[in-house]
């Protein structure tokens, strides 16, 4: 349960929410180690804490599993939030291009972000960073569309369109390029300035 904006924080809120990490840390290496198969006994043993303190925090395996793709995947965007890309446009193939990227490298994370979304009413915000980017974007005039819904399902489904055929092994091997460069000409920029942008966001990520 979320506190309660500017509600002072207390030493038992402070204590629960240090344990709470703590699991999702015990859960990021059992997941490394374990994959998709990973049980709350793996989580348990790896954090050090009985069932009982699990289940005071989680309801079950799969709600675990949310919190892990959830963590993945901001954690993921944040990096390119802190780079401080000027350009939303640049910033976004940055971004996109980072997750594909990670899905060709990583097939367990890969397969847990599809699990992720593709499980209704997961209940998990992770598309706060896109929509800054589009709300800057078409502020500034970089971006016909803006932060609406509709725009985020034409990205974001391209997105996981991309991640599904990376993991069913039927991504060619410039998938995440395209996909950058299709994403951006959905925003509106134009077909030379979006295979450039998406070019340089890929092959710097790749170089890195």
């Amino acid at each position: 349960m979320a506190e309660t904006s500017g509600a002072p924080r207390t030493r038992g809120h402070r204590k629960r929410e240090k344990t709470r990490r703590q699991l999702i840390a015990a859960g990021l290496r059992a997941l490394a180690e374990k994959g998709e198969g990973l049980t709350v006994s793996d989580v348990v043993a790896e954090a050090d804490v009985s069932n009982g303190t699990f289940y005071n925090y989680f309801l079950d395996r799969d709600e675990l599993l949310d919190a892990l793709a959830e963590e993945l995947a901001l954690s993921l965007a944040a990096v390119t939030a802190q780079e401080a890309i000027p350009d939303p446009a640049r910033r976004f193939a940055a971004a996109t291009a980072r997750v594909l990227l990670r899905a060709e490298a990583d097939a367990t994370w890969a397969r847990v972000m599809l699990r992720l979304v593709g499980r209704p009413g997961a209940g998990v915000e992770l598309d706060r960073y896109l929509r800054e980017d589009l709300a800057e974007g078409h502020a500034q005039g970089r971006f016909e569309a803006g932060p609406d819904d509709a725009t985020l399902d034409q990205v974001g489904g391209l997105i996981l369109m991309t991640i599904r055929r990376i993991v069913d092994g039927r991504a060619r091997p410039d998938a995440a390029e395209r996909a950058v460069e299709r994403g951006l000409r959905a925003l509106g920029l134009g077909e030379q300035e979006a295979l450039e942008v998406a070019a340089v966001a890929v092959a710097s990520l790749r170089a890195a």
